[in-house]
């Protein structure tokens, strides 16, 4: 009930009061002046109805009237819960849980890499000192990647709405028919792109479509994952690199997709200090994190610095309704 509404009822109420002291005192006086012209012995019938009818108005115009009842809220109190009002102020910052899953491919049975565990373990290590709850893993072959995921995407369904969730890869990677898939270790079987739909991870449909279900308010998908001729059937003819990724459609929360390079060209394995380029500066950029730096700016920061320091141009799509920081909070815009 509005303050307004309250007030109108409780004014409503003293008149009412006030009205039936009035009449009580006017119908009073009235018999009194009835008493003094009409006489009648004591004890006689008129006098006792009159004296019992007086008596009757003087107890109704004691008993308080009650007030009109207060409106039922109680529904519209919820919708508007529902509707009306986000979970947080704009503009106030609020804490959220930050979970990640890093996956690093480099024992293949075809065309080993270098650098992906070294990429993994430091990605995760530097995200753990950023507060993350990190499950890293290795060198998986494709039954255990897709483990690895379905146990991610449990994960994330089990947290709060708002938290932050990362997926990062480095390993090979592959498209067919603008449809990305990630290599596991046991690629000898994959010789041609058919192939790559029955022995790879569908990236598109496994790791994007898992993150659209989640309740996670920031979804962040990284692939390293570019490299030349990742199987035994593929050429510098075929398809190369990965193709565009776009966020998939939430009705909440933000996504971003960062690819080590643009779509249609490959990553190379052999950046400075041990990791892929992109990792490296990917590094380089999560260590100087400050808990206020929010995260599609350091991701924007990263494609800057490969595309100033490398050959490559990494790509970056993001659909952001809040922002979020590597202090474990995020704002609503």
């Amino acid at each position: 009930m509005t303050k307004q509404r309250l007030l109108t009822v409780l004014m409503s109420s003293y008149l009412q009061r006030r009205i039936m002291i009035i009449i009580r005192h006017t119908f009073i006086a009235v018999a009194q002046s009835f008493f003094a012209l009409v006489h009648f012995k004591s004890g006689s019938v008129m006098k006792k109805i009159l004296a019992f009818f007086v008596i009757a108005l003087l107890i109704s115009g004691c008993k308080p009237s009650s007030p009109e009842p207060p409106p039922d809220t109680s529904k519209r109190s919820n919708d508007r819960q529902e509707t009306d009002y986000p979970p947080v102020a704009q503009g106030t910052d609020y804490p959220v849980a930050q979970t990640a899953l890093v996956i690093g491919n480099s024992a293949y049975e075809y065309r080993q890499l270098k650098n992906p565990i070294n990429d993994a373990r430091a990605v995760a290590e530097t995200l753990e000192k950023l507060g993350f709850d990190v499950t890293v893993e290795t060198d998986l072959n494709l039954q255990a990647m897709k483990d690895a995921i379905s146990d991610f995407r449990s994960r994330l369904l089990a947290t709060p709405k708002d938290d932050v969730g990362i997926f990062y890869y480095s390993g090979h990677g592959a498209q067919v028919e603008g449809q990305n898939y990630l290599l596991p270790i046991d690629n000898s079987r994959i010789r041609s792109e058919a192939d790559l739909k029955k022995y790879a991870v569908h990236a598109d449909e496994e790791i994007s479509g898992m993150m659209k279900v989640t309740n996670a308010g920031m979804n962040i998908i990284t692939l390293d994952a570019c490299r030349d001729n990742p199987y035994a059937g593929s050429s510098k003819s075929l398809n190369r690199g990965l193709a565009q990724m776009p966020p998939p459609v939430k009705k909440r929360g933000s996504l971003l997709v960062a690819f080590a390079t643009a779509p249609g060209k490959t990553a190379s394995d052999a950046g400075p200090g041990n990791h892929g380029a992109y990792t490296y500066y990917l590094l380089d950029v999560l260590n100087k994190a400050q808990p206020t730096t929010l995260i599609d700016e350091a991701f924007s920061e990263v494609r800057d610095l490969v595309k100033q320091k490398t050959k490559q141009e990494p790509w970056l799509q993001t659909s952001l309704k809040q922002f979020c920081n590597f202090g474990g909070k995020c704002r609503q815009p």
